[in-house]
């Protein structure tokens, strides 16, 4: 009876652990996703965003999932090149901010253009890995 009271708990705790964010993963998804971006890997972002991502661009526009994986398939919008610095992470749980500037070059309908973005990612753990929940851009400003 001990024995199968002590295997039933273990098992459960595994389960418990297993369940727990791995937070060191959580700068190689960061990363996975930018390589993602240029090279319009559509696997790896269905993989990496979340099904109820709102991705907000620094000019307002805003798309879910389908939208930015259709965009960039289809050529509307590629990147080019994606320089972030290394991420300001907080943690809470389930969840994750990522803070970062980055230089962008990107083609917008044919037209190439550069972008310093300051920008904020949101990343949840679901089903043992981390997916993009929301992300935000806005330009850096101008020192004057």
């Amino acid at each position: 009876m001990r024995l199968i009271f002590t295997t039933t708990l273990l098992c459960l705790s595994c389960a418990v652990f297993a369940q727990q964010p791995d937070y060191a993963a959580l700068n190689h998804a960061i990363a996975d996703f930018d390589k993602a971006l240029e090279s319009r890997d559509s696997l790896a972002l269905k993989w990496l965003l979340n099904d109820k991502i709102s991705y907000g661009h620094s000019n307002g526009w805003i798309e879910n999932k389908k939208e930015v994986i259709a965009d960039l398939f289809n050529g509307k919008l590629v990147y080019k090149k994606i320089v972030a610095t290394k991420p300001e992470v907080s943690t809470s749980g389930n969840v994750a901010a990522a803070r970062s500037i980055a230089d962008i070059d990107a083609a917008l309908d044919g037209k190439m253009m550069s972008f310093k973005l300051k920008v904020l990612q949101v990343w949840t753990w679901d089903d043992g890995h981390w997916t993009l929940f929301a992300r935000q851009s806005v330009p850096v400003s101008k020192e004057k």
